[in-house]
């Protein structure tokens, strides 16, 4: 393992000192400014500073050995290091700005040298300037995961140092061999191979550039701008068909421009060296090369892992129902059977005859003489009782009151039993609504289990051209994208994630470039941080046509400090809200207990996603249990702004109004409130929505206040103001004015207005 780790540092550092000669040798207008602005940039990046000052002392000398030279190159690399060093003592970090003006303390020698021509001395410090920042931002991009995925800003300055290293190259030959024409070759042979043309050209006319630069002449860029061209429309997919196209083009400019002919064999060779090196290139090396520079794959193996384990997930979801339904067939079953009226008089005669007559003197002859009548006449005794709940001497039948020597006994001992069975049968009742309950809710669990695996088994589609079109844009925006990934599911609901390093303040930029892509409006609806460092997690789904803004207010009953109303307004999922007014049964603490409690439950199970009528159900099955008379309105509204449709339910609450275009709709009232009775039987309406409709829900506190329907259709029709706030505020102030200013009970005005989006 140790050989290996000391191999890759010395590779490393061979390739360092490499771009060092290279930097050294790269001159415009005869200004080197590149190899010290490497230096800092490689010591600000963590590199070691020892091996690299030592990399640019030896550079500076080889390529130019005077004592000027020395002099200018040993003040950088000791500005460098003393600036580094200090930092290293007092425990700081070093800072960006730090290096830009340690760098231009470091000009200190070399303007010494060249005071003399002002122009020369600023553009060699501006060079450099840029320089150091452009090689901070490239040495940067290389410590990604995925150097290949850039910015529009990284892109510029990786293809600034590829034009500098291809400047630096554009004179250096190793016996008439050109490392230039070598490595720009070989270049474009791997940029053909992974399919990347965008890339290819980029590369090829940025490292081109700098010849063309140091000759004043395109020719060379010409030459491997058509090179790249044959190689990639000619010879893709075989490697020996990309050499070979790349020879011929080389061959045709040869003879097309040297009418000489193939006199230039030094010209050809350093494409024919290139040429052997890559086709001995594993395949398996490129197709690695090419996962790390495409910024995206259509990752087929995992989108159908995705779709696969949804099948599974569908699968165990369909069994796990299959449990719960058991369960609610189980409950169904141990709910006990209340003894209808004729059983419930034959089982108590049998005990009143066992107790009351056990001991009678009067057993036998009652028994052998008039059996069949005193059977009767104790069963119409134990009907009236049953009927009546209790009895007294005047309900005693006349053939048991002069037969009969313990009829004081007897009348205890029955309204005795008939108490305890009314007792029990509360108590059974109670039993058999808690059964009941915990059977409807396992009955809507694996109704519920069913539906989400039914989704879930809906296969979500792809759109990898999407995604590729989606990062070059956010890349163009200086977004740092790592990864997009559009799908479709359930109802063709388009979704997005994009996985980027940006901060989440810069949502909106997200929202409009992908909305821009797709040609259609989305908006972030999540945003969680991934488990790699400082990236964020940007879920998008498609907007609805309209959205919501809401409105509220509210007053306390007079000498109350606390409100019995409660409301609620939440999300239940991008495009659809739940509305929501409760009104417990009077005023004050007790009332807003209640109204929360059964607020709350609703909520719950909204966001769960019960069908409307479990949860009434359930809710009124809790109440109903409580001994005590907790009663409470409800009134929802439940807003889908993607299918333009509002569903309204009301149980024991007032009308609501829903005004639009002018016109008031109104939506009447439920019955009795929930927890009144064992079952619940709500007023459902349902309507379509459209731009400006408003939504009025008010409790009875406000509606009582205007008496009349007709009055607040009147008031309401009258109001000119669109705003929700503004609207809940003038109804509520009517509403207390008619009150002569007094709340005789709580009072809430909710109010909803949808708008067309943008």
């Amino acid at each position: 393992m140790k050989s290996k780790i000391n191999t890759k540092f010395i590779l490393k550092y061979f390739a360092l000192f490499f771009l060092c000669l290279v930097f050294a040798n790269s001159e415009i207008s005869g200004l080197s400014p590149f190899l010290f602005a490497f230096l800092f940039a490689c010591v600000y990046v963590g590199l070691d500073e020892k091996l690299m000052s030592i990399f640019t002392l030896v550079s500076a000398l080889v390529l130019d050995p005077t004592l000027e030279s020395f002099y200018i190159a040993i003040t950088f690399v000791a500005v460098c290091l003393i600036v580094y060093y200090f930092h290293r003592l007092i425990k700081r970090q070093l800072r960006l700005l730090t290096m830009f003006v340690s760098y231009i303390l470091s000009l200190a020698t070399y303007t010494y040298y060249n005071y003399f021509d002002i122009k020369n001395l600023i553009f060699y410090i501006l060079l450099g300037i840029i320089s150091l920042y452009v090689f901070i931002v490239v040495m940067q991009v290389f410590e990604k995961k995925n150097c290949f995925k850039l910015t529009l800003d990284e892109s510029i300055c990786v293809l600034f140092v590829v034009a500098v290293i291809g400047l630096g190259l554009s004179g250096v030959y190793i016996f008439e061999f050109s490392l230039y024409r070598f490595f720009l070759a070989m270049m474009i042979f791997l940029c053909v191979a992974i399919g990347s043309p965008i890339l290819t050209f980029s590369l090829t006319l940025a490292f081109s550039l700098g010849v063309s630069v140091a000759e004043f002449s395109l020719s060379s860029m010409a030459e491997f701008s058509l090179i790249a061209l044959f190689a990639s429309v000619f010879g893709l997919p075989n490697k020996f068909k990309i050499v070979l196209m790349s020879m011929i083009a080389e061959v045709f400019i040869q003879l097309y421009f040297n009418m000489s002919g193939l006199n230039n064999f030094y010209s050809i060779l350093p494409i024919l060296v290139a040429g052997a090196i890559f086709i001995i290139i594993p395949r398996k090396v490129l197709n690695s090369l090419s996962d790390v520079v495409y910024v995206k794959r259509s990752e087929l193996s995992t989108r159908n892992l995705i779709n696969s384990t949804r099948k599974t997930l569908k699968r165990r979801m369909s069994e796990l129902s299959n449990v719960f339904y058991d369960m609610k067939e189980i409950h169904l079953n141990m709910v006990k059977r209340q003894l209808n009226k004729e059983e419930l008089i034959s089982m108590l005669t049998r005990e009143i005859t066992n107790s009351c007559c056990k001991d009678c003197l009067d057993k036998n002859r009652c028994t052998r003489s008039i059996g069949m009548d005193n059977k009767s006449n104790l069963e119409y005794l134990i009907e009236v009782a049953v009927t009546k709940g209790k009895i007294t001497l005047l309900d005693i039948p006349a053939g048991l009151t002069n037969r009969c020597a313990k009829i004081n006994n007897l009348i205890t001992l029955t309204n005795h039993l008939i108490d305890e069975y009314s007792q029990y049968k509360a108590m059974l009742t109670d039993i058999n609504n808690v059964k009941i309950l915990l059977a409807d809710q396992m009955g809507a669990v694996s109704k519920l289990l069913l539906d989400i695996g039914e989704e879930i088994d809906t296969n979500a589609t792809f759109d990898v051209a999407q995604e590729n079109k989606i990062i070059s844009r956010l890349l163009s925006l200086n977004i740092d994208c790592k990864e997009v990934l559009l799908y479709t599911e359930k109802q063709n609901e388009l979704s997005a994630v994009v996985i980027s390093k940006t901060n989440p303040t810069n949502s909106p930029i997200i929202e409009k470039a992908v909305s821009e892509c797709l040609k259609t409006q989305m908006r972030v609806v999540d945003i969680t941080p991934v488990e790699e460092s400082g990236y964020n997690s940007f879920s998008l789904k498609k907007c609805a046509k309209f959205d919501c803004v809401f409105g509220l207010a509210s007053c306390n009953k007079a000498h109350n400090d606390e409100c019995g109303d409660c409301h609620s307004i939440i999300r239940l999922s991008s495009n659809r809200f739940l509305l929501a007014l409760c009104d417990g049964m009077g005023s004050g603490k007790s009332a807003h207990k209640m109204s929360a409690m059964t607020l709350g439950l609703i909520e719950n199970f909204y966001k769960v996603g019960f069908d409307n009528d479990i949860i009434l159900e359930s809710v009124n099955k809790l109440l109903a249990i409580n001994n005590q008379e907790s009663y409470s309105t409800l009134d929802v509204c439940l807003l889908d702004l993607n299918h333009e449709i509002a569903d309204f339910i009301k149980v024991g609450s007032p009308f609501g109004l829903i005004k639009r275009d002018g016109n008031v709709e109104v939506v009447q009232g439920g019955a009795l409130p929930i927890g009144a009775l064992d079952s619940v039987s709500p007023s459902t309406y349902k309507t379509a929505v459209s731009t400006k409709d408003i939504v009025i829900m008010a409790t009875d506190g406000i509606t009582d206040a205007f008496i009349t329907q007709e009055n607040m259709i009147e008031y309401v029709s009258k109001l000119a103001s669109n705003n929700p706030q503004s609207i809940a505020e003038a109804i509520l102030n009517e509403a207390l004015r008619l009150n002569e200013m007094s709340a005789k009970d709580d009072m809430t005005v909710l109010v909803a207005r949808t708008y067309l989006k943008d």
